[in-house]
């Protein structure tokens, strides 16, 4: 069994430099390892110098077109039976591909793991499910982002990822590999390194956001609408619309757009679950001190 790693990156040379080491100081070696490079303005010559291993392969795009297209590149160029995901900005524990192969072997088509904060490694973020469920998926993307994924290259190739998407890329292929009813693991500990919040991610571009620019980043629920249900879509796309809402500064036109959208029992819902959260988040610091 042989495994293909494929990191995507754009603009982010010494982020890249942290995770191939990673990938290079796992216990279980990839055969390969495929940098896709998504047209980025920045030079990776110095760090890529850096590597004397015939195993990396860099292949820049001709013009940027999102992660899943550099994702959906790397999977074609790729010849190992087991693709590998990486994020340029996340990192592998050495022991990340030993469980994974582990699961391959015990008969898995597609794998997901547990993580832990870079930078804040007590932090940790694992779902106690052994399969991958519906009882989770419906929730949202319980489980990981695509530095924890990995499937076989033949389902992959089968069923690329959907470029057509702006955000929730993972958490459509989940849903859409538990619909096809493949035998999909999850790894219940934590084996990588998740970067949280990076002053270019998805957080801060939210928050930079108009309301009316919101529907881009509505497209996996709405694909999956039959799927999640009513009561379950409409929290989704509630939460999506809200996302990081105290750090917007036209809070009422955002609120505004969630009633539009969702609905004002799902917006209602949104803000009673946030109350309660907060409430007991600040009863368990009060116990703890």
């Amino acid at each position: 069994m042989d495994f293909s790693v494929v990191i995507t990156t754009y603009n982010r040379p010494d982020y890249l430099e942290q995770s191939l080491k990673s990938v290079l100081a796992q216990h279980v070696q990839p055969k390969e390892i495929i940098v896709v490079d998504d047209n980025s303005a920045t030079s990776y010559d110095d760090v890529l110098s850096k590597f004397d291993d015939a195993r990396i392969q860099y292949l820049k795009q001709p013009v940027s077109g999102g992660a899943n297209v550099a994702r959906n590149r790397g999977v074609k160029e790729s010849s190992g039976d087991i693709v590998a995901f990486l994020d340029d900005d996340d990192i592998w524990l050495p022991i990340y591909l030993d469980h994974h192969q582990e699961k391959y072997l015990d008969g898995a088509d597609a794998v997901v793991s547990g993580f832990r904060h870079l930078g804040h490694e007590s932090k940790i973020r694992i779902n106690s499910d052994t399969v991958v469920s519906k009882t989770s998926l419906i929730r949202g993307n319980h489980y990981c982002g695509l530095s924890g994924f990995s499937a076989k290259r033949d389902l992959l190739i089968d069923m690329p990822f959907d470029e057509s998407l702006n955000n929730g890329q993972d958490w459509d292929m989940y849903v859409r590999l538990f619909e096809r009813g493949v035998s999909f693991i999850n790894i219940n500990i934590p084996i990588f390194l998740y970067r949280f919040q990076n002053e270019d991610g998805i957080g801060a571009k939210v928050r930079k956001m108009k309301p009316n620019d919101i529907e881009k980043r509505l497209g996996s629920a709405r694909k999956h609408r039959q799927f999640l249900g009513e009561y379950w879509f409409k929290k989704r796309i509630c939460e999506q619309v809200l996302f990081s809402l105290k750090h917007k500064k036209t809070k009422l036109a955002w609120i505004r757009k969630a009633i539009e959208i969702a609905g004002f029992r799902a917006t209602i819902m949104f803000f009673s679950t946030a109350s309660r959260e907060k409430s007991k988040t600040i009863k368990t610091f009060l116990v703890k001190t």
